[in-house]
């Protein structure tokens, strides 16, 4: 099996990230994974170990607030999308390139959103752009009681931010306990499409748009979560993009293929990846 090893990555900030590291071969691609909303990163630990044992190196990425972060959201405690997108990634980025040929942002979700805005923020410190799952929260992509859901959701994480001073996604039942900054960026991304990272003056579609890299979507065919209208509505924002788009099924993934359960059993999402990036042991 392979050795997972704890690190901690410094920011400009002081904050450390907690990233935990597969090692592949040496001179093999790294795959930074980002987890979705409320998802500590030990859940992706079977997707690394699958990535890892082809040849990749993979660094699993802890949200903050979660898992072995050592932040947690509270009304004295807040971040939003800029803290990560500006503190947290490249730091992460410049550790885990080092002298390696390649870098690859995977996320899962929310994850598939920050490798988004970070690919139009730094397009030439990676080399490509992989999103699992990674559906727009727009209501307008939703039908039924999932658009109900998202349209509960807009309204009711402006009174948890007066209330509590952060958004309970625990007791709510979307998402983990999240800082209010991070579900306002969220709250605006779910009424208009629009990425906004609170505090960051750039228009940040804009410079997902003149991304030129290569992105791979990877859509899951049971997703409620992310619909194919949920989906295209974060594709297109790539028009520069060298973009290719899969659907994995159930018979494929060898289990529901949903929003969740891939990540148990990840051999056609590693496959999938492996295809895409060419690289073979």
């Amino acid at each position: 099996m392979v050795e997972a090893v704890a690190r901690g990555v410094a920011t400009p900030s002081g904050y450390s990230v907690p990233v935990t590291w597969f090692a592949g071969r040496e001179d093999a691609p790294v795959i930074i994974v980002m987890a979705a909303l409320g998802m500590g990163s030990h859940f992706y630990a079977p997707l690394a170990r699958a990535m890892a044992a082809t040849g990749f190196n993979v660094a699993l990425v802890e949200q903050r607030g979660q898992g072995e972060s050592t932040l947690r959201p509270s009304r004295h405690d807040d971040w939003g999308f800029a803290e990560v997108l500006c503190n947290d990634l490249p730091a992460v980025i410049s550790w885990a390139r080092g002298d390696r040929a390649a870098v690859y942002l995977m996320g899962h979700s929310l994850g598939g959103h920050y490798a988004a805005m970070a690919a139009g923020l730094y397009p030439q410190r990676i080399d490509g752009v992989i999103l699992v799952a990674t559906g727009s929260p727009w209501r307008a992509a939703f039908s039924g009681a999932m658009r109900n859901k998202v349209r509960f959701l807009i309204g009711v994480i402006p009174v948890c931010d007066l209330l509590l001073g952060y958004y309970p996604g625990a007791r709510i039942g979307f998402g983990g306990n999240e800082a209010r900054s991070v579900m306002d960026d969220w709250r605006v991304l779910a009424r208009s499409n629009r990425y906004r990272a609170s505090g960051l003056d750039q228009n940040l579609d804009a410079r997902v748009a003149g991304y030129s890299g290569g992105v791979l979507a990877i859509r899951l065919a049971d997703d409620a979560f992310a619909p194919p209208a949920s989906i295209d509505a974060v594709t297109a924002k790539f028009v520069s993009a060298r973009l290719t788009e899969k659907t994995l099924d159930a018979e494929t993934i060898g289990d529901r293929a949903d929003h969740m359960r891939w990540a148990r059993t990840p051999a056609a999402v590693t496959q999938a990846v492996r295809d895409w990036i060419g690289f073979f042991v």
